[in-house]
């Protein structure tokens, strides 16, 4: 950081962020529509698939510039795309302040890039893509061995084994109990990922914030006019990315606090 100002670090933060936001959305659409993820190498419009100019393609200002919608056949841009770049903006700033210039904000940034992708793709198809849980779990892993902040790797280990063990226990038992899935197997290489990113001390509270947050939407999917009332399918994996994301940021302060009281 000493080399570089520390403005300049963050105007490049929130501009790689952007980046990675608009990379992530067309991730997100292309495995949605089960097309190929790198072809083709220019984006296009999903409705008349025209091939999109660059001016085109700018994160967030493009949206705007366009009145969101397609240049060439007026049909509307889903408006997940801006909120996808504006996810990866400010997660790139937030662990940008959180680790400075170093290895660590790289790594985190990649990986929650990753995790919001994933959470994007689970709200809309309740799917969790192996490209990003398996992915993400090895990244996360193989960080552990040359980070100096975070889990070291037998805590990165031990984190991905409870996290996705945990959670294959509470899928059996739920099925062997109610006779029905409550419980996707993505979630549980999810956990596996999360486990790695937080290490094993890490996992109650990532666990706990996604819980909490995810009762909170359970309320409001079960209240939506599609809900089913209990039977309402819900999401689970944008919560529990949001408690891995949450405690990377601020669990250990909150973790100090709580156990000083």
């Amino acid at each position: 950081m000493d080399a570089i100002p520390t403005s300049i670090f963050y105007i490049g933060a929130a501009i790689l962020g952007l980046e990675l936001g608009g990379l992530a959305s067309i991730f997100i659409q292309r495995w949605i529509d089960e097309l190929p993820v790198l072809k083709p190498g220019r984006s296009r419009c999903p409705s008349c698939e025209h091939t999109l100019a660059w001016r085109d393609t700018i994160p967030v200002l493009s949206y705007f510039l366009l009145g969101g919608r397609c240049r060439h056949c007026d049909n509307p841009i889903g408006g997940q795309y801006m909120l996808v770049e504006i996810s990866c903006l400010a997660w790139s700033l937030a662990v940008a302040y959180h680790f400075g210039l170093s290895l660590e904000w790289g790594v985190h940034l990649v990986l929650g890039t990753m995790l919001i992708a994933g959470s994007f793709i689970d709200f809309e198809t309740f799917l969790l893509p192996n490209r990003i849980t398996i992915g993400g779990a090895g990244l996360a892993l193989a960080a552990s061995f040359v980070l100096t902040e975070g889990p070291d790797w037998q805590d990165a280990m031990a984190g991905a084994l409870f996290g996705g063990g945990l959670f294959w226990i509470m899928q059996h038992g739920y099925r062997l109990w109610r006779k029905e899935e409550g419980l996707g197997t993505g979630d549980i290489k999810l956990m596996c990922m999360i486990g790695a990113m937080t290490g094993l001390s890490g996992l109650p509270f990532a666990i706990l914030v996604g819980a909490l947050t995810g009762a909170v939407g359970s309320i409001v999917y079960m209240l939506s006019p599609s809900g089913k009332g209990m039977k309402t399918r819900i999401p689970f994996g944008p919560f529990l990315s949001l408690g891995c994301m949450t405690y990377i940021l601020y669990g250990e302060p909150i973790s100090r606090w709580w156990i000083a009281l």
